[in-house]
């Protein structure tokens, strides 16, 4: 088998491996005492690791061996799932995310993983995200309020100020009763990539 042959499949695999995690971190989020879902989100990090460091893409696997720290503490019972440790496991998804289609654009797979990883790091060490800032928000409706942040976030809010680009805070519920939650926050993630903000304030998810 000839090396591109070897990337199609790896690149296949990864962006199979991916949508399983983004399933199973939903139903987590959901079920937070839920294993079964860390088991599937651990084994699926694992083939990535072992897959990106053969083909030699080192951030993503230096990337996805955090990951697989943090989530072998879930298994081991030595870390509680939070929204923290989830949202956590996010970002580094969405990084693992962009490397991936980075590789199928034909690029390197080189990002700079470095603000994920030692978030993730301070996470295996039992360490906290960081102090919380209050910062003002203004609702749809001018309604001012209190946003509490941490320190890492504040700095991704400040560095896209810098270069011009709008901060919107959101929140969205979707009702309990709501059929194919998963779906419905993947239409979220969609609306928001096309920066159709206004939709989503206007949409009600029910049924």
């Amino acid at each position: 088998m000839e090396t591109n042959q070897y990337l199609d499949v790896f690149i296949d695999e990864s962006k199979e491996h991916l949508q399983a995690i983004n399933a199973s971190l939903l139903e987590l989020e959901d079920h937070p005492d839920d294993i079964g879902q860390i088991e599937i989100i651990f084994r699926a990090a694992h083939t990535i690791k072992g897959m990106s460091a053969t083909m030699g893409f080192d951030d993503l696997a230096k990337l996805t061996h955090h990951m697989e720290n943090v989530l072998d503490l879930i298994r081991n019972h030595e870390l509680s799932v939070t929204q923290q440790v989830i949202d956590t496991v996010f970002s580094a998804v969405d990084g693992m995310e962009a490397m991936v289609d980075d590789v199928a654009s034909g690029g390197d797979g080189k990002h700079d993983v470095t603000d994920i990883v030692e978030r993730l790091s301070r996470i295996e060490q039992g360490e906290e995200e960081g102090t919380l800032e209050a910062q003002e928000a203004v609702t749809a409706d001018g309604e001012i309020y209190e946003l509490a942040l941490d320190s890492f976030t504040q700095t991704v809010i400040d560095q896209s100020l810098d270069q011009g680009y709008e901060v919107v805070h959101m929140t969205v519920y979707i009702s309990q009763d709501c059929l194919l939650k998963a779906a419905r926050a993947f239409m979220v993630f969609e609306l928001m990539e096309k920066k159709e903000i206004s939709s989503l304030r206007s949409h009600q998810w029910k049924t």
